[in-house]
């Protein structure tokens, strides 16, 4: 399915993707092998991973190297996805109409949602210390504030 973005000789529509499940011992659950960890089967309140992929993601995460490290405050990150995510987000805050300000996106939402009336997205604001101050964004992801 990932190459599908990359033509259309790649695709061939949902009979492609028959054969591409994990073998069975890729859905079995995977304790860590580290010493002291909570996902080692050692641990007295184990909590084993769904997946070996899950497996290998949180030993990088926790145990491993961290080799990617943020242009902006320097905080050194072991899966490059987490990284690319957070310098796109590093030193922005996200305001509410009620004047709080959040570091996450996700926490604004959060925010919305509990409170719910009178509250709703404001803007975004950059933190840098740049000559060129980025402009104020909006949020614009349909998001309308009303509770379901």
């Amino acid at each position: 399915m990932h190459m599908w973005g990359h033509g259309s000789q790649y695709r061939k529509g949902p009979d492609s993707l028959r054969g591409t499940k994990p073998s069975a011992i890729m859905r079995l659950p995977c304790y860590c092998c580290a010493p002291g960890c909570r996902n080692s089967i050692d641990h007295p309140r184990s909590k084993p991973l769904k997946d070996f992929r899950t497996l290998q993601t949180h030993y990088k995460r926790k145990h491993g190297m961290k080799p990617f490290a943020c242009r902006k405050c320097s905080k050194a990150f072991a899966v490059r996805g987490d990284w690319r995510t957070h310098e796109k987000n590093c030193g922005k805050l996200w305001f509410c109409t009620c004047g709080s300000d959040f570091k996450h996106k996700r926490s604004l939402k959060d925010h919305i949602r509990a409170f719910g009336q009178g509250h709703a997205p404001h803007g975004v604001e950059s933190c840098e210390d740049d000559d060129d101050p980025a402009p104020s964004e909006e949020l614009d992801d349909g998001y309308s504030g009303t509770s379901q």
